[in-house]
């Protein structure tokens, strides 16, 4: 029983992967789907409808069984360590050079991180996108807060089905995750979704996406 706390929260953290990867493949068949014959799109709406309800309820069941864990265990997933010290941060980029870096630009289905450093700055303990992408959140609030605090409600970063990622309130999100005293972030997403957020947060905050690596775990275990 000694590793259990550690099982307990790899599982806890496990739900959010397998939720992460079945948007992805749900935007995977969509994407395979020829839109030009209407009997396949037809099939197709009502293959999403299905799947998104299905999906709803596993949400749904997930966090209740995460919270009744919690609850029971006294366990829950920890959010991955912020900026370490320049010492300590010298060293772990060091030891991520020894392994093959990911660009913003690739595809990261059915993948998952454990790492990133941006502006050299090395952030580890990831689990799942969701953690990176609220990473890289803490990260531009650290650089300038009430720039953050802009996206909430801009219509810049709305999508064109009135969808909002970043809010003061928080019943505008589908998953809300509470980032600043003021703002709300949308958490509800697949790896590739999570990515093309972070393009965008970057091209806002004149970042060069070049200056993120992103390391994987399965080149990690491999």
């Amino acid at each position: 029983m000694a590793n259990s706390k550690d099982t307990i929260k790899f599982i806890l953290n496990d739900l959010t992967s397998v939720h992460e990867n079945l948007l992805a493949l749900s935007e995977d068949i969509w994407d395979s789907i020829d839109h030009n014959d209407n009997q396949k799109l037809e099939e197709g709406c009502l293959f999403k409808k299905q799947f998104n309800a299905l999906l709803d309820n596993f949400e749904h069941n997930a966090e209740e069984i995460s919270a009744l864990i919690s609850q029971f265990t006294g366990i829950k997933e920890e959010p991955p360590s912020g900026i370490k010290a320049p010492a300590e941060n010298k060293r772990i980029i060091a030891e991520l050079d020894k392994s093959e870096p990911h660009s913003l630009s690739e595809n990261f289905t059915y993948k998952r991180p454990y790492a990133f450093v941006l502006e050299e700055h090395a952030y580890t303990e990831l689990m799942t996108w969701k953690d990176l992408y609220i990473q890289v959140c803490r990260h531009l609030i650290a650089k300038d807060k009430n720039r953050f605090d802009s996206l909430a409600d801009n219509a810049d970063f709305i999508s064109t089905q009135n969808r909002k990622y970043y809010s003061e309130d928080k019943s505008a999100c589908r998953t809300p995750c509470k980032i600043t005293d003021k703002t709300f972030i949308e958490v509800n997403l697949s790896a590739n979704h999570f990515v093309k957020l972070i393009k965008e947060l970057f091209e806002y905050f004149k970042i060069d996406a070049k200056s993120m690596k992103i390391y994987l775990r399965q080149d990690r275990n491999a």
